[in-house]
């Protein structure tokens, strides 16, 4: 008859260990507000101190007529004449209505050609891999390297493209010389560059899409522009606010593929916001005035976009909850 053996007993060593353990795997989480401050905190200690010496340097600079060329002007108080002189300046009314043009025209374009290739992409084509890869490369390109490369194709004299409109007989054109096509010319640059991030953004969306929305159109009927009108595009809608916020976001910002091709010319025919206080801060070297142009463009955009982005913002976050 065999002994039945008893456990050995946990020594006082082991217990200790084992209840610590216990208590250090059962701690109270953080409370999700207090979670997700910790996660902006190093981001915050960063950026709101920079934005702080912006700000106040800014406030600075805004209400005094510095400039470069006149030593001491710095110390000239002027409070809101800057403000009162930017309202007054039809130079800079131009270069909003420039930039408008730019905004609305660029993005439109883009964003119905990103859409139609995206939609052709999707479905089973061959060399579909070979054509995202081309489709990128204007993307990958900097603004000032497409810029050189459209003036040299614009050149009248030796560039390509009026070389091709001589040869079928319509004959060339100094597109960049000429004010009623120079704004045109850059919007076609810019329309080319950045037709391939609308194409990326869309492509991912409709991937991402839910199937059973689609069968079950198919299922009644439905097809083609009916399928695309009632149920691909309101299913894509909040990808395609969020590409047009970023692309016009990019395109107010727009300052090397305008300065690179045409400098603002001829006249003020292409010049943007951008652009124009470029001119008046290192060309002019009028600080003060220049600081207070960017510094209402910059309210302005944020006065506009800021209640979108929140409102796309907040939507993702709902849609994700639910």
């Amino acid at each position: 008859m065999t002994k039945l053996q008893t456990p050995p007993r946990p020594d006082a060593e082991s217990t200790v260990v084992d209840h610590s353990f216990r208590r250090s795997t059962h701690r109270k989480p953080l409370r999700p507000g207090l979670a997700r401050a910790s996660l902006a905190l190093p981001a915050l200690l960063v950026i709101v101190p920079l934005l702080v010496i912006i700000i106040v340097q800014g406030a600075n600079l805004v209400t005094h007529a510095e400039n470069l060329l006149r030593p001491g002007s710095e110390d000239i108080f002027v409070g809101w004449d800057n403000f009162a002189r930017a309202l007054a300046d039809p130079t800079l009314l131009g270069s909003i209505r420039v930039t408008l043009v730019y905004v609305v025209a660029g993005v439109g374009i883009e964003l119905v050609l990103g859409v139609s290739i995206a939609l052709a992409l999707q479905g089973r084509i061959p060399g579909k891999g070979i054509l995202r890869a081309l489709i990128l490369i204007p993307m990958v390109l900097t603004p000032v390297v497409a810029g050189l490369m459209w003036r040299l194709l614009m050149d009248p004299t030796s560039g390509f493209i009026n070389w091709f409109l001589d040869t079928v007989g319509i004959g060339g054109h100094a597109f960049l010389a000429d004010p009623a096509t120079a704004l045109g010319a850059v919007i076609l640059v810019e329309v080319w560059q950045n037709t391939p991030f609308v194409v990326i953004i869309v492509l991912a969306g409709l991937e991402s899409l839910d199937p059973s929305p689609f069968e079950a159109a198919q299922l009644d009927g439905a097809g083609g522009i009916r399928m695309l009108w009632n149920v691909t595009l309101p299913m894509l809608a909040p990808v395609l606010a969020i590409v047009v916020l970023l692309r016009v976001i990019d395109a107010v910002k727009t300052f090397a593929l305008v300065n690179t091709m045409t400098k603002g010319g001829p006249g003020t025919s292409t010049l943007a916001i951008s652009n124009y206080v470029y001119r008046l801060g290192f060309e002019t070297f009028d600080i003060g005035y220049a600081t207070t142009v960017g510094a209402i463009v910059s309210l302005v955009v944020l006065i506009v976009l800021f209640p979108t982005a929140t409102r796309l913002m907040g939507l993702r976050i709902w849609k994700a909850r639910r």
